[in-house]
């Protein structure tokens, strides 16, 4: 089902007036909606105030203002009473102390509340830009649900701004179909772009890994849908299908990054509801036919978010817990914002050919007091998104995917991207309900530089193979590695004929501590449950030296892999100072001997005279310059 339409407007007797005669004919007791975000119509909401003693039992509605809401202050009480569909900050207090209400819906579903008869409008208050020879009025930087809002309210007050940007798309009305015209010009609410804080930066470089070239972007608001888009620069031909806009596009706008070229709806064009930003954008897109502005119902419907492939929907959320249920309206009992488009494009992203959803937010809140993965959510807190819906959440320590993972899959990666001090109590907790192993350990090393020596990719002639550290929630993944070789290969790396990998035996080998030891996987995709193609590792042992093996998919042999990896855990040990490398080589494993040979090992036979003992002494260099890398959980 596609929700959007063209709609049909009644036509009216156009007047223009001053406000106060234009408020004036708003009837007691009916309701009235408020214009968006920056498209806020300030001068008639003083207005509203203003006449004050005209009203009783007047409901006012908007899904977020940014301005002025003087509607919420209880000495208004008895003439009006708002009803949020988003909160922000402007009405929050109010909703919490009781003197205003909050609807939970997703934001493709309040136009239908209009159209539908269920919240009948009797008078809606806009702001447009001038009408031009046509007599069409824009809506500028806010069409959101304001269509249908004028398509059925009784009364359509606009206030005419010269400052209001001209946006295209389904932006344009007819003057005819505005009752009252009031003329007053002012400065439009700006969102100005802010630098990213640490956790805000780290947070978008994540996610900017999962971003690939010819991508459709969703993001939401904030400093981390920012924060991602500055990581973009190396993208090309990325699309835009948002709810909103902020200031982060302009710059991938203007240098070429943002083409639409690949998109699968609205090609070459960038498709936003309302825009949430400065007068840098608002600028850009004044008369630019490359951004259309479409109706909520248009841009938040799943089936036709969905008609773009590899869709990227980025969000925020509040709390998460243990199994992947997501709160993102609410403080406990305190609501705090609303659903907004969060559901609506987690949807549209699980339907979309290649799609993918990353909820993000820092690991913790109340300046690292509380953690924001909890074993279960704060009482009062609802559920936004449920378990079954999400795909990746990201914190500042990490990426963990959870779509179609087990409840002790999602547990253990959870825990692993909490911040360190909450961990054991999590993973505890996690033990106490029986969802994971007993014996399983916590790990605590996100601020060991030594998994920085990890690179993202790496190509061996025709194949690219993606590299990441080794985590707790890998159990499966490297049993199904284990099972795959063949005896041949199994023998070369352990020396002996092991016909099994235990869960027991699994969980150990991927409970790697950072801080003393080493372990690389390669992936034949960056996607999740791709398939592990190699692994390399090191382990302490007491007297500081470690010992260290590898072992290639048979069909991933001869590329050069092997070398590689013994490159990255020669310079991963050169970072821990461990002092010395050793290894055992099967007598006919020649492969092995010549990567050693290469990398500097000496070789001697070992006393069993059954294989070969390699060693290397190395010299710890903890100054090596080391590139950034992130890895999925």
């Amino acid at each position: 089902m596609q929700y959007f339409t063209e709609y049909k407007f009644k036509k009216k007797r156009s007047e223009w007036v001053d406000a106060d005669t234009a408020i004036r004919k708003i009837k007691k007791g009916k309701r009235i909606l408020i214009g968006s975000g920056c498209a806020e119509p300030q001068h008639l909401v003083s207005a509203l105030i203003k006449n004050v003693d005209n009203f009783r039992d007047n409901e006012i509605v908007h899904i977020l203002t940014s301005g002025i809401a003087p509607y919420t202050d209880p000495k208004y009480s008895q003439a009006f009473r708002h009803n949020a569909f988003f909160m922000g900050k402007n009405v929050r207090d109010a909703v919490s102390e009781g003197n205003a209400d909050y609807i939970p819906i997703n934001l493709s579903e309040v136009p239908l509340l209009f159209t539908g008869g269920l919240m009948p409008l009797h008078a809606a208050l806009i702001q447009v830009t001038p009408p031009d020879k046509k007599n069409m009025v824009s809506l500028g930087v806010s069409v959101d649900i304001i269509l249908a809002a004028i398509s059925v309210a009784d009364i359509v007050i606009a206030q005419v701004n010269t400052r209001m940007p001209v946006t295209l798309g389904k932006a344009k009305i007819p003057i005819s179909c505005i009752d009252y015209l009031v003329k007053q010009d002012e400065p439009l609410i700006e969102f100005a772009q802010s630098a990213a804080d640490e956790i805000s930066a780290k947070i978008g470089k994540h996610i900017s890994r999962y971003v690939r070239d010819g991508d459709t972007l969703q993001l939401g608001i904030g400093e981390i849908p920012d924060a991602v888009l500055t990581n973009l620069k190396d993208k090309n031909d990325l699309g835009l299908h948002s709810e909103m806009v902020s200031d982060g596009i302009v710059e991938l706008y203007k240098r070429g990054n943002l083409t639409n070229k690949m998109k699968g709806i609205n090609k070459g064009k960038s498709i936003v509801s309302f825009v949430l930003a400065s007068k840098k954008t608002f600028d850009v897109i004044h008369e630019n036919p490359d951004f259309q502005f479409y109706p909520s119902e248009y841009t938040n419907d799943p089936f036709i978010i969905c008609q773009n492939k590899n869709l990227v929907s980025i969000n925020s959320a509040i709390q998460v817990d243990l199994t992947g249920q997501v709160c993102s309206d609410s403080i406990g009992t305190r609501f705090f914002s609303g659903f907004g488009g969060q559901v609506d494009f987690i949807r549209g992203a699980k339907r979309s050919l290649g799609g993918r959803s990353f909820l993000a937010f820092a690991s913790t809140a109340k300046e690292g007091a509380v953690s924001k993965i909890v074993p279960y959510l704060g009482q009062g807190a609802g559920v936004v998104t449920n378990r079954a819906d999400v795909h990746y959440i990201v914190t500042e320590y990490g990426v963990a995917y959870l779509h179609g993972k087990n409840i002790r899959e999602r547990g253990l990666a959870l825990v692993q991207i909490a911040h360190p001090k909450f961990r054991d109590e999590l993973l505890d907790y996690l033990k106490q309900k029986h969802y994971v192993y007993l014996d399983q350990r916590t790990i605590k090393d996100d601020h060991n530089p030594v998994k920085d020596i990890i690179p993202f990719s790496h190509s061996f002639k025709d194949k690219t193979i993606y590299f990441r550290a080794l985590r707790p929630s890998d159990e499966r993944t490297i049993q199904d590695f284990f099972y795959s070789h063949d005896p041949q290969t199994i023998y070369q790396r352990y020396l002996s004929d092991v016909s099994a990998l235990p869960s027991e035996v699994a969980r150990v080998r991927v409970s790697v501590d950072y801080n003393k030891d080493m372990a690389i996987a390669g992936f034949d995709s960056p996607m999740p449950y791709a398939e592990m193609v190699c692994l390399g590792r090191y382990i302490r042992n007491e007297d500081n030296s470690a010992v260290c093996g590898f072992v290639v998919k048979e069909s991933y042999q001869g590329l050069g892999i092997g070398t590689f990896l013994a490159e990255c855990l020669l310079k991963a040990a050169k970072w821990h100072g461990v002092h010395k490398l050793i290894a055992d080589v099967g007598l006919d494993n020649k492969a092995m001997m010549k990567i050693y040979k290469n990398q500097g090992f000496k070789k001697e036979l070992a006393k069993d005279e059954k294989k070969y003992f390699y060693s290397l002494q190395i010299k710890p260099d903890s100054q090596n310059n080391t590139k950034d890398f992130i890895w999925e959980i």
